[in-house]
């Protein structure tokens, strides 16, 4: 298993330039990075610093979108890339915004927005004879649950069953949810948090609930008032998709039309920066969550408040133990740290040391890049590339990296 204490949208542009103090101690971050890209162990990547007031602690970038092609164009902060699961948060916080107007209520159950929920049931495995076993779930998952993935909806390259399941149903896996005809629970709700498609459950409720399909309320409600431009969903992105072999090796493939998200460093740093203000973005003055929800629902614990009826050996938060080496490696978030989930993040119930604050929250996308955003000490980092298998060392290495440098 990777072991690892590591481990997340521009409308203003960000300073390149650093604190010349900074950019003197910076030399060696900058050198690892180079050095990781010059000897091909990693595609280009991007890598940003920020204080809470929008200063600029760290920031470059390296390589080019093509690994294989020294001459395409090179990695910048404003270069387009997949961004996967880094979309979750963006959710979250549009969810979030139905909370504050009382459109949308944490206790509710999932069927009462989702119907086909109500018919749902849970994977207890496969009989001697190839069949699925299916059965009611003992209870009934909330909206709460869907925010905390502790629904029982799982990922199909992190559950063999599901994998299994998909094969049986003649369906191609899928990273997104259907609405209409749900996949089975790994799990009980409330029985133990298991890493999935719950969020994209919640997307579903946010278009019913506003009438408007999810990257249109993204758009209207996040983006746009935050001045973010270059982030679509879906859209093509700049960076070609990378993959590292067994053997280490990493090819590329040329960027295709996809359902995926597409943002930019200094994006998603914009987004961010709102979070870590308390919901209102430092110099745009846009609001995007109130301070009371930030503090209640981003930066607090909800696992306790989730879990109705734990499992003896739920997965434990912040691990993930993949059935599919091409889709993720096995590793383990913050090892030795205690940790919880929040409406959105992976809390580190610990201070981290030399590093984030306790309460921090943190997460990434499949394609390696990461996050976290320190809401004590006012202080965030974000790196970009894309690259697969997720949970990449090499990735994860500098990132921790970055982080040593921030707080160092």
């Amino acid at each position: 298993m990777v072991s690892t204490r590591l481990l997340v949208l521009g409308a203003i542009a960000l300073s390149t330039t650093a604190h010349p103090t900074n950019a003197t101690m910076a030399g060696p971050l900058d050198e690892a990075f180079a050095t990781a890209v010059r000897e091909k162990r990693i595609p280009g990547i991007a890598a940003v610093a920020l204080n809470r007031d929008g200063s600029v602690i760290y920031k470059n970038s390296w390589g080019t979108i093509n690994i294989d092609d020294p001459s395409s164009a090179p990695v910048t902060s404003t270069t387009r890339m997949e961004i996967a699961s880094m979309l979750k948060a963006l959710v979250t916080v549009a969810a979030l915004q139905l909370v504050e107007q009382r459109k949308l209520c944490l206790d509710d159950l999932v069927e009462d927005h989702i119907p086909s929920w109500k018919n749902i049931s849970v994977l207890d495995g496969f009989s001697a004879d190839g069949e699925p076993i299916l059965r009611p779930p003992k209870t009934k998952a909330t909206v709460l649950q869907l925010f905390t993935h502790t629904s029982g909806a799982g990922y199909f390259f992190l559950s063999k069953n599901l994998t299994r399941f998909n094969h049986w149903a003649g369906k191609p896996p899928q990273f997104g949810a259907d609405p209409l005809h749900p996949e089975p629970l790994v799990a009980d709700p409330g029985t133990g948090w298991f890493y999935g498609i719950s969020i994209d459950y919640l997307s579903h409720i946010i278009s019913a609930i506003s009438g408007i399909p999810i990257n249109t309320y993204l758009d209207q409600h996040i983006l746009e008032p935050l001045g973010i431009q270059n982030s679509e969903l879906p859209s093509i992105a700049d960076m070609h998709a990378h993959r590292r072999l067994p053997n280490g090796t990493i090819i590329s493939s040329p960027p295709t039309a996809t359902t995926a998200p597409i943002s930019t460093l200094d994006d998603y740093a914009t987004f961010l920066l709102a979070l870590i203000n308390h919901g209102t973005h430092p110099t745009l003055g846009t609001t995007i969550l109130q301070p009371s929800t930030v503090k209640q629902y981003l930066f607090n614990d909800l696992i306790p408040a989730t879990l109705t009826s734990p499992s003896e050996r739920p997965p434990a938060i912040g691990v993930i133990q993949s059935v599919n080496p091409a889709q993720s490696n096995d590793g383990e978030f913050l090892l030795g740290t205690p940790k919880g989930w929040s409406a959105s993040f992976l809390l580190n119930n610990e201070e981290v040391q030399g590093g984030r604050s306790k309460g921090s929250g943190a997460w990434g996308g499949i394609y390696n890049s990461y996050y976290w955003v320190d809401l004590e000490a006012g202080k965030l980092g974000v790196v970009f590339t894309n690259l697969l298998p997720f949970l990449d060392l090499v990735t994860l290495e500098l990132f921790g990296k970055l982080e040593g440098f921030v707080y160092s």
